[in-house]
């Protein structure tokens, strides 16, 4: 069985339905460590114009190993929430500001209103990367 799943949020289809901006990463396994993947992806993606956004990213995510990857660490703006709460409710108002083209965020348990961020990112022309234990 594999410790990572990758899904996409889906909207009602329709003809005029936007293509998904959200995609889930799930980790069945805590132990799992995506930052070999996470922080060349975040290389990439700090050289964008507009802001790349971190939401409780894991400890080891600094901007010490950011700036190791090769990102441009001026261009992302990392935010720490309290609950899971302010995390979906963040993570949906930077996906909607049209300031940031990705948001990335990390949390545990509940899954979020992925239709919602869906239809925030959107709004935003942002996309939206949601990483769940």
């Amino acid at each position: 069985m594999s410790a990572i799943h990758a899904t996409a949020s889906h909207s009602h289809i329709d003809r005029n339905s936007v293509e998904s901006r959200v995609t889930e990463i799930l980790l069945h396994n805590s132990s799992v460590c995506l930052q070999p993947l996470l922080l060349p992806m975040i290389a990439g993606l700090s050289r964008e114009d507009r802001w790349l956004v971190l939401i409780n990213p894991p400890h080891d995510i600094t901007r010490t190993a950011l700036e190791l990857a090769g990102a441009c660490t001026r261009h992302i703006l990392v935010l720490n929430t309290s609950s899971f709460d302010q995390t979906e409710l963040f993570c949906a108002r930077a996906l909607a500001a049209g300031t940031c083209h990705t948001v990335i965020a990390w949390c545990s348990g509940t899954a979020p209103a992925l239709d919602q961020l869906n239809q925030a990112a959107s709004r935003g022309n942002a996309l939206g990367i949601l990483v769940r234990t």
